[in-house]
């Protein structure tokens, strides 16, 4: 009887285990000297952009390797996820609608982190960083492709100076629509409709990673199959287990004289759930 509780116990946490393992997949990361090393990267639900990663040689290796921006420039989950390492400015203002700021925060700070690759085109390249605070969009220009941040400010404004006419209003600081209009002007393809198109822009990736598709001439087609979504956006888990109580009666016992006997109840359960995977 024993037994068959380890089994049963082990058939109810099998589900909550498996979640927990590592997903290594196929890839390469490029390291600081340029070498590139072939193996397997352990893909993660990277709700912010990942500070390090795991890697190993082979699926058989019983260790992992530990990299980080120290260690590598680049890493690639083949078919999957690419990232840059990028050593430069990060805004640091808020734009959480729920946690605005009463003032315009042109704070900065420089870090080396890993950035997203979310497009790479003839012309432009797109990248993403997302930390605890916020999501923030990089624009890199052809020929070397140097990440510079597309700029969006939110914040109340209390202060007694109007800002586009206005006092006591939320402000925002589209300045990233501005910076996309340079861009399609320069490249040369920006006319009526791509202009209007920019203007009703949200600080998004679809969004912006269209206008940027535009500017790459890089067709609906093509922009869908770059976007689409890698393998299931979710799965489905049943587990079963049961409860056994024991009730035994003791000698001299209120309960026995009263008539009561020892006895055995079982009860048993199903769960179940949904598993959304961040990437």
């Amino acid at each position: 009887m024993r037994n068959f509780y380890k089994a049963l116990l082990s058939a109810v946490l099998l589900p909550a285990l498996s979640y927990a393992q590592s997903n290594y997949k196929p890839g390469y990361v490029v390291n600081t000297k340029g070498d590139t090393l072939k193996g397997f990267i352990d893909y993660r639900e990277w709700g912010t952009n990942p500070d390090d990663i795991q890697f190993k040689s082979t699926l058989a290796d019983k260790d992992s390797r530990r990299f980080t921006t120290s260690d590598i420039s680049y890493f690639n989950i083949t078919g999957l996820d690419a990232y840059q390492r990028y050593a430069g400015l990060i805004t640091m203002d808020a734009t959480d609608k729920d946690h605005l700021g009463s003032f315009r925060d042109t704070t900065y700070k420089n870090a080396t982190v890993f950035i997203r690759i979310l497009q790479k085109g003839k012309k432009l390249s797109l990248y993403s960083y997302t930390d605890n605070l916020k999501v923030r969009f990089y624009v890199g220009e052809a020929p070397d492709f140097t990440p510079n941040e597309l700029i969006y400010r939110l914040y109340y404004n209390y202060s007694g100076i109007p800002v586009k006419g206005q006092n006591g209003v939320t402000v925002n600081e589209n300045t990233y629509q501005r910076q996309l209009f340079a861009l399609a002007n320069k490249y040369g393809v920006l006319d009526d409709g791509l202009q209007r198109d920019i203007e009703r822009t949200d600080y998004t990736e679809d969004n912006i990673g269209t206008v940027v598709s535009r500017i790459n001439k890089i067709s609906k087609a093509e922009y869908a199959k770059i976007n689409k979504i890698r393998g299931p956006i979710f799965n489905v888990f049943v587990g079963a287990g049961a409860n056994i109580e024991n009730l035994a009666t003791g000698a001299g016992s209120p309960y026995e004289a009263g008539g009561g006997k020892s006895y055995t109840s079982t009860g048993g359960m199903i769960t179940g759930g949904v598993n959304f995977f961040l990437n």
